[in-house]
């Protein structure tokens, strides 16, 4: 379903009820000089005529610019929040030059479960003042993210509670438990179990980011239709896992075509050939996750990259690429301070409401984020 139908409505019962029918925005590639024109899947994480050899890219370092566009406000509206969300450094990817940029006061939060960081923004109008003027809040920084395995951890009993959490959607069915007992069979080492349900995801289901009802990781709906796109593969290996005991991260960030080698063999760095830019709308961000091993620490998994017929899918069980950038972990999250809507399924992407009320998104919002490569290190 386009987002463009989600026409602007001063009445707040009618906006929140859209918002609800419409789901929640996401994200969509435009290629910019980086790759030709037309738009790409948002989770394509390797473009036509990239490199076969995932294991070759070591990292990619790149500028990022995140703006979020508040306009077209309900003429009723007075109290205005938004919520950005700011990436973490992390073992995978380090985080530089944090610059964030709006004309209204703002500050710095983070969720306090899975404690995500993120630019809160309060506009607060006047009663019979008209419509609330627009606004602009914009966060930039540099992004080295580098390959990564599996990342030593040690996670104490409360830890590792927070992590083995459902959700309304992410649930364990009769059909999740039976799918997990299938393919995993009596393994109980945890990275055993998780290769097993990750070949078992790979097997069952069809990569299908078209057919309606995708993307909101329900594994009811999913084990129904056996089909979907990044949300759908990782809530069910989240759900498949958590039904054995095994402690899952979920991951949420962007992903970034994998440059392409020249003529001469060789990657571009920067210039035209290395940009480009990310629009938000409703086709959906990347998302990705870890699985706790003791043994191990966080092992990594993207089963949808697996299953889009590449002939090194195993590559990402226990590695992941670095065109991409995480900006939050967790589902259900909520913001702080906290939004007055429900909580946010997975949160990629800035978000805003009026009284209380979400706002809709394109028709009241926009997010844009663009990106510059600098630098890619290859072996």
């Amino acid at each position: 379903m386009p987002c463009d139908w989600l026409a602007d409505t001063s009445e707040r019962i009618d906006r929140r009820a859209l918002l609800r029918a419409a789901g929640w925005g996401g994200l969509a590639v435009l290629a910019g000089d980086f790759l030709p024109a037309a738009a790409l899947d948002a989770e394509t994480l390797d473009a036509a005529g990239a490199t076969s050899d995932l294991s070759r890219l070591k990292r990619m370092d790149f500028d990022v610019t995140y703006r979020t566009r508040i306009r077209n406000l309900p003429s009723d509206a007075e109290d205005v929040h938004v919520w950005m969300p700011l990436p973490p450094s992390d073992p995978a990817q380090e985080i530089s030059d944090l610059e964030v940029r709006c004309k209204l006061p703002h500050e710095i939060t983070r969720d306090r479960v899975w404690g995500n960081r993120m630019v809160h923004v309060a506009s607060r109008g006047r009663p019979g003042r008209g419509r609330p003027k627009p606004f602009t809040v914009e966060a930039r920084y540099g992004v080295s993210r580098r390959v990564i395995g599996a990342i030593p951890a040690e996670l104490d009993d409360v830890a590792a509670r927070k992590y083995m959490q459902l959700t309304a959607r992410v649930r364990i069915t009769d059909d999740v438990a039976a799918f997990a007992a299938r393919w995993a069979g009596d393994a109980t080492e945890p990275f055993e179990v998780g290769r097993k349900i990750f070949g078992g995801i790979v097997d069952h289901l069809s990569y299908d980011k078209t057919i309606p009802g995708c993307g909101t990781g329900d594994t009811a709906w999913i084990m129904r239709h056996r089909r979907g796109k990044c949300d759908d593969y990782h809530a069910l290996f989240m759900a498949a896992m958590i039904s054995r005991g095994i402690p899952v991260r979920w991951e949420q960030g962007f992903p970034l075509p994998l440059p392409r080698r020249g003529t001469n063999g060789k990657r571009p760095e920067g210039g035209k050939a290395s940009s480009g830019r990310l629009v938000g709308d409703c086709s959906g961000a990347h998302c990705w996750a870890s699985f706790y091993d003791p043994a191990r620490g966080w092992v990594p998994v993207d089963v949808s990259e697996a299953d889009k017929g590449r002939p090194d899918g195993d590559f990402f069980f226990g590695s992941l690429t670095p065109n991409r950038f995480k900006v939050s972990e967790g589902r259900a999250v909520v913001l702080e301070p906290a939004q007055g809507g429900d909580p946010r399924p997975t949160f990629a992407f800035a978000y805003a409401e009026a009284d209380g009320i979400p706002l809709i998104y394109d028709g009241n919002y926009e997010n844009t984020i663009r990106y510059k490569i600098r630098h890619v290190e290859e072996s």
